[in-house]
């Protein structure tokens, strides 16, 4: 929404980063903030610039600009203790947490995609309540918004939902060149200028009116958009109030929130389509000319207008524009783009294993007053943070010498306070092949190119693969856990086929490895490619009903010990027993009557890119 007092920059996604930064200035503290898609570079730095530049033209004076790495402890986001001057002075004196500093400013995230979920859930608090509460119980005003830099480069990575949601707009500046990031003092200004005041911005915010047509099309809108409707919805309105706000208009009409739509949903405006809104003026001149003359009479409807429909006649200019801005293609294509979905987001568990707690390594995942391993020793100002508070009831001569010195602190173990870590455990991929039968060697060769192709990408997830074949009476370990394409492929040469089918003992000597690779602190994924025609038992005796019996059970016994799992169902036509197989080891069932290489990769990578959930055991 450009302004004829300024020059307006040539490329339309800049002008739109301009007018981004704009409603953020207005609306600091009002809005949850901008999600900023683009890795760290000259043009994200001067988009920083010129916010900064608008906000020291705006108000004149500092306004709080709090930077917080992807890394910090949770204590110093809401604050707590002050160790030093708590023992100066003889009483508790509480310091101030990061999110209680940047009250009535911004909080900028580095790399925000790698935020903790705790920290996010804090700071998603804070936001909502408007204060933040320390690890001391005070209470502190941290009404803010929030810069939170993402630097994701694949679907593997994205922000944690509980701050994904609260970010009202979304900005996008990877492709921009840098000589399209105009940054200009006197530009700032200007923009800087149209903006009110950080005190009266929010009783102005409330004074503008929004039609009910307005609110029925961000209704409809939001409730498109998969997650948090309701919240969405009131983004939309907010976002269109603060540009009714920056026009100086006295209400909300159909444009502001379209053009919130585009900012909210981070639709990106290309030269072509910038060109074309230019000559729609143009259009509608010279329709208003033909306008001038009487319309030719229209002849009688046979349906009547009695049916409750709303005609393009009955609708005013400002709904046109919503439900052009609603049904257009970019709104249908943001709404089908992949990441907005909620299984996308549920699937996006990490690149590879779960996270295993109670670890001696990894990255810090905040405070607990139990050691998580046995030889952890406790944290020395975490422990005084937990122990300070409780000295005048413990020493009630707890106040400082006449010669200045501190008296000595009583700590029992229950102030004892740990560091607990956490980092990401390996996947290992366990394939159990099927090499019984007249087309064993079809099957054994398709596995084998799926694991070449498995042990390509497992330096980029930190997979391993191990390969189990059964035929005859057992089950063999041709490959041990491994992630070298050399030994793999040693290993899979010249495998033999035919026989009879124990599927039983396979399912054994899966869980055996399996469990042996979680002891080594590695995520499991055992695929298991037959047709589920088992008919040696554990015995080793041919029984096809106590065969049967026996992998009902041990699938069972996999499921409980919670193995993830895929069962490839390789026979010509898919049977209801190897389904009823799979339900009871609750695996993922895939039929694939014709196997191939790259449909396996396909199935197995895609598991181990989601990741175990959340309630498996580490």
């Amino acid at each position: 929404m450009p302004d004829p007092d300024l020059a307006t920059p040539v490329n339309p996604r800049w002008a739109d980063a301009l007018l981004s930064a704009q409603i953020l200035v207005a609306g600091a503290g009002l809005i949850g903030g901008v999600r900023l898609r683009a890795g760290a570079g000259p043009v994200r730095d001067r988009w920083l610039e010129m916010m900064n530049l608008m906000l020291a033209a705006r108000s004149g004076k500092t306004t709080p600009w709090i930077r917080i790495p992807s890394s910090s402890a949770t204590g110093r986001l809401t604050g707590g203790i002050d160790i030093t001057a708590t023992l100066t002075s003889g009483r508790p004196v509480h310091e101030k947490g990061l999110l209680a500093r940047a009250d009535g400013g911004f909080v900028v995230l580095g790399m925000a995609e790698r935020l903790a979920g705790a920290s996010a859930a804090i700071i998603g608090s804070a936001l909502d309540d408007g204060e933040s509460i320390g690890s001391s119980g005070t209470r502190q005003a941290s009404r803010f918004s929030i810069v939170a830099l993402d630097e994701s480069a694949g679907e593997d990575e994205n922000l944690p939902s509980a701050l994904a949601d609260r970010l009202t707009l979304d900005l996008r500046l990877d492709g921009l060149s840098i000589r399209d990031a105009v940054c200009d003092p006197d530009l700032a200004a200007a923009l800087a200028r149209h903006l009110p005041d950080a005190a009266t911005s929010a009783k102005a915010m409330g004074g503008i009116p929004v039609g009910d047509g307005l609110l029925e099309a961000a209704a409809a809108i939001s409730m498109a958009l998969p997650g948090s409707p309701i919240r969405r919805a009131l983004d939309l309105i907010r976002v269109a109030r603060i540009l009714a706000m920056i026009e100086r208009k006295d209400q909300v009409d159909g444009e502001h929130l379209a053009t919130a739509v585009r900012l909210c949903l981070g639709i990106t405006l290309n030269a072509s389509e910038q060109t074309e809104a230019e000559e729609r003026p143009a259009e509608a001149d010279q329709r208003q000319d033909s306008e001038d003359q009487p319309p030719p009479p229209e002849p009688p409807s046979d349906e009547a207008d009695s049916d409750g429909e709303i005609t393009e006649a009955d609708m005013s200019d400002a709904d046109m524009m919503v439900a052009a801005a609603a049904a257009s293609r970019a709104v249908l294509a943001e709404l089908d783009r992949p990441d907005r979905s909620m299984a996308a987001k549920m699937a996006r568990t990490g690149k590879s294993g779960g996270f295993k707690s109670g670890s001696r390594r990894g990255r810090p995942a905040g405070i607990v007053s139990r050691p998580p391993y046995t030889e952890a020793r406790p944290d020395v100002v975490s422990t005084l943070r937990a122990a300070i508070p409780w000295q005048r009831l413990r020493n009630p001569d707890f106040v400082l010498r006449t010669d200045g010195s501190v008296p000595q602190l009583r700590i029992l173990p229950s102030d004892f306070r740990y560091i607990r870590f956490r980092h990401r455990t390996e996947s290992t991929a366990i394939f159990a092949v099927d090499a019984s039968g007249s087309t064993a060697m079809e099957r054994l060769a398709e596995a084998k190119g799926a694991i070449e192709l498995l042990l390509g990408d497992c330096y980029v997830r930190r997979d391993q693969v191990a390969l189990i074949t059964f035929r005859g009476l057992t089950a063999e370990t041709l490959l041990e856990p491994t992630r070298s394409l050399v030994r793999a492929k040693r290993s899979l040469t010249g495998i033999p086929g035919g026989g009879p089918t124990p599927l039983a003992g396979a399912i054994r000597r899966s869980l055996e490895i399996a469990g042996m690779v979680q002891r080594r602190g590695q995520s499991p994924l055992i695929v298991y490619l037959t047709d589920g025609s088992g008919n040696i038992a554990l015995d080793g005796k041919p029984d096809r009903v106590r065969a049967r019996e026996d992998e009902k059970m041990l699938a069972r016994q996999g499921a409980a010990l919670g193995y993830r799992s895929i069962l490839i169902d390789i026979s010509r036509r898919p049977r209801e027993t190897t389904r009823e197989l799979a339900r009871s080891m609750q695996a993922q069932y895939c039929p694939l009557p014709i196997v191939s290489a790259s449909a396996v990769n396909a199935i197995v990578s895609a598991e181990l890119q989601k990741g175990p959930s959340q309630g498996d055991r580490q």
